[in-house]
């Protein structure tokens, strides 16, 4: 007979909190002593129990919900049990996913013991009747819920995680905004530094030299504590600046209901148009007098730029790219009494290079343009001196199939690897359960395997990568395209940029100025960097 090593899990939601008041079973201690109770009867060993206090069954993004899958593909568990199946989850179609696939696939025994439900046993046909049910009071729930606290943005409460920057939570009514007496100062200068007439981005950039803390950092919000530039006090933004301008909140008025899930059961927001925002006037104390605040967004409107059609100026345009942080490097004009100059520079150093993030990677851009277009030149002539079509894709598809014949042979080499530490893993907690192994060894050796296996993993997931590389680079080899649209490069007597652009992928700069070609065509690789390292005195090694 099997032994299986039982997880038990147990969540309550905060909805569910309330019905707890009614129904004891529903609370956590419940839940474990029906699970408790059924394991005992029916000889079942709990191995571990796993609980999600205060969390949604529409989000499967629990920690002791992730920590239960992590076990299972360890091989820790092998059987999950839950007082019912809304425990596991509420909303259908991923609940079912979990049940009806991932489990079967992970030979994972799943029982739900209120709903009569054991895999091992088999469907009786309800579960999907059950998982729907479910699903529907998931989705009655979310509509309660946003009604409720659509009530309270209609009423001019507050119903915020935390307050808006120069507010703070009354003590007396969490619902109520009282003046933060540090934050407002902050913004009142925001305001009066617009209405002098400097624009958003001047003032992020004043008050990010000043150090000032950007509203995340100074609210102390949990992605606040992450912040690591400017040595902790974050780096203020243009858009933020504009949207203390624009928002009505600093006049007093209660503005909600700016974002709205995209579906029941996702943590994903989209914006709501304005003419949907809950706005409720004259529910707090205001920071900004109305004067103020219509002038500024006057002047946000007369300064706002009209945007016009894009145009690529230089053969090079959006196809310069910093080595190092993967941003755009832009093309900027320097003028002079006689001819304009041109140079590059990284566009994240643009904005945030005075604060010591990432290097300017500045070139003269006439020169690099003229070599870019030289050495591409020379790749194109060499590419159809040496063109037989035939021949060259016969020899590439040779060399990519032996590759990838190699790459195989290393993958299947590491699954074996990963199914012997798994394996090893497995034996490891049946000893441990058993008592015939030591805490301590066992703790060394289950850290050793899980390294091993951890490492094992990375090297197939590197190798996985490198085989779809290079199955993608057999599926782009064309040489009749690749020639037509060289021929068509060599042939033109002025470049333009949809020229360049067919050929060439994008040009890496890194900070030793040094300059490196990826083109669209993987078969005019092998010829790039012989012409790039000759024209730059480098060594000659492709």
């Amino acid at each position: 007979m099997k032994e299986y090593r039982c997880g038990s899990y147990e969540r309550l939601s905060k909805e569910d909190l309330k019905k707890f008041r009614t129904d004891e079973s529903m609370s956590i201690e419940g839940q474990r002593l029906i699970i408790n109770s059924y394991c005992q009867y029916n000889k079942l060993k709990i191995v571990e129990d796993y609980v999600d206090d205060g969390y949604s069954g529409g989000n499967y993004d629990r920690p002791s919900f992730k920590k239960m899958i992590q076990d299972i593909e360890l091989g820790k568990i092998n059987c999950v049990i839950t007082k019912d199946l809304s425990r596991l989850g509420r909303e259908l179609y991923k609940t079912g996913e979990f049940i009806e696939d991932y489990f079967i696939d992970k030979k994972v025994r799943y029982i739900a013991i209120n709903d009569n439900y054991d895999s091992l046993k088999g469907d009786d046909g309800s579960i999907s009747m059950k998982l729907t049910f479910n699903d529907y009071t998931l989705r009655d729930t979310s509509r309660k819920v946003k009604s409720s606290l659509d009530a309270k943005r209609k009423a001019g409460q507050y119903i915020g995680s935390f307050a808006k920057y120069g507010y703070q939570k009354d003590p007396n009514d969490k619902h109520h905004l009282i003046i933060d007496s540090v934050a407002s100062i902050v913004v009142k200068r925001i305001f009066d530094m617009a209405l002098n007439g400097n624009s958003p981005y001047y003032i992020a950039d004043t008050l990010t030299k000043e150090k000032v803390p950007i509203p995340i950092v100074y609210k102390k919000e949990t992605r606040g504590l992450l912040v690591t530039e400017n040595d902790g006090y974050g780096i203020w933004k243009p858009q933020t600046i504009r949207d203390i301008l624009t928002s009505e909140m600093y006049l007093g008025n209660m503005v909600q209901n700016t974002y709205e899930k995209i579906r029941y059961n996702s943590k994903k927001l989209r914006k709501v148009e304005h003419e949907d925002y809950i706005i409720v006037e004259n529910t707090h104390e205001p920071i900004i007098d109305e004067d103020t605040f219509k002038k500024v967004n006057e002047l946000l409107i007369s300064k706002k730029k009209i945007p016009s059609k894009k145009t690529n100026k230089y053969l090079f345009s959006g196809l310069l790219f910093c080595k190092e942080c993967g941003h755009r490097i832009s093309i900027l004009e320097k003028k002079n009494k006689g001819n304009n100059s041109h140079y590059t520079q990284c566009c994240l150093y643009s904005k945030k290079g005075k604060y010591g993030i990432c290097n300017i990677h500045r070139v003269n851009y006439n020169l690099l343009e003229e070599d870019l277009v030289n050495v591409i030149t020379n790749v194109c002539k060499s590419f159809v001196n040496e063109y037989d079509n035939n021949l060259l894709t016969k020899e590439a598809n040779l060399i990519l199939d032996d590759e990838l014949l190699k790459l195989q042979k290393d993958a299947n080499n590491i699954t074996k690897e990963i199914n012997k530490y798994n394996n090893a893993i497995e034996s490891l907690y049946l000893d441990k359960v058993e008592n015939k192994i030591d805490i301590s060894i066992f703790d060394n050796l289950l850290a050793k395997y899980k390294d091993e296996l951890s490492r094992a993993k990375e090297n197939l997931e590197r190798l996985d990568n490198q085989k779809k590389d290079l199955v993608s680079a057999i599926d782009k080899i064309d040489y009749e395209k690749c020639e037509k649209i060289v021929k068509s490069f060599l042939q033109e007597k002025k470049l333009n940029y949809k020229l360049i652009s067919r050929l060439v992928k994008k040009v890496e700069i890194d900070n030793d100025k040094k300059v490196k070609i990826y083109f669209n065509f993987p078969e005019l690789s092998c010829y790039v960097n012989w012409f790039f390292l000759a024209q730059y005195g480098l060594p000659k090694k492709c």
